[in-house]
């Protein structure tokens, strides 16, 4: 092998062992660092939020609170505020239309879209209503006073992330995904739950 070819493959091989040093991986969140796999990014990704949103899904429908309703006795549910406490641009609606998706094949539940933290997430059911005595209109079609269905539970959380600086330089960035389902009749917390995902990397893989 010629002294070119030498240089060429030390190189070579000092940028894939770089490469694979700042790919962020995903860990246990302890001191002790164990391994879970390989991370796209520091941020939050696709996989990040159908992992969260499945264990939320599954803990919510095995709750005791739930698991005794019966399909034909479908519970209505409003979204209240999902808070969005971290850095990054995160558009909270990938976690949510997840969870409600799967209530609703569920069938213990049904989604109110007339009611929700922050006005209507369709301003239909209520667009249509102002049409009352507008003569342009059969006033036969236009829904009546009264037919409006109030949500029974609210759901509604957080996502929060803490930057950890580790002894070796990298960063581990925690994520902490909180929902809580309330009874809206009595205020009460019927049911909540709390998914961490930690991702460690150097600074280079941050994206925020």
């Amino acid at each position: 092998m010629t002294k070119i070819q030498v240089l060429f493959s030390t190189a070579l091989a000092g940028f894939f062992l770089v490469s694979c040093s700042s790919t962020p991986i995903y860990t246990d969140g302890t001191s002790g660092q164990v391994k879970q796999g390989q991370a796209l990014t520091l941020g939050l990704d696709r996989e990040d939020f159908e992992n969260a949103a499945d264990l939320m899904i599954q803990s919510m429908l095995r709750d005791p609170a739930f698991a005794s309703i019966a399909p034909g006795q479908r519970k209505v549910i409003a979204i209240g505020r999902i808070l969005n406490d971290t850095p990054q641009r995160i558009d909270t609606d990938k976690l949510i239309s997840k969870i409600t998706i799967a209530l609703r094949k569920s069938g213990k539940f049904v989604l109110t879209t007339a009611v929700a933290a922050g006005g209507a997430r369709d301003s239909m059911s209520h667009d249509v209503r102002s049409l009352r005595d507008n003569e342009e209109f059969n006033q036969g079609t236009i829904a009546k006073k009264g037919t409006l269905v109030a949500p029974d539970f609210s759901l509604a959380g957080k996502i929060r992330q803490d930057n950890v600086k580790l002894p070796n330089g990298k960063i581990q960035a925690e994520y902490f995904f909180h929902l809580s389902v309330t009874d809206l009749t009595s205020g009460l917390a019927y049911w909540e739950d709390e998914q961490t995902i930690n991702k460690t990397g150097s600074k280079k893989s941050v994206t925020w």
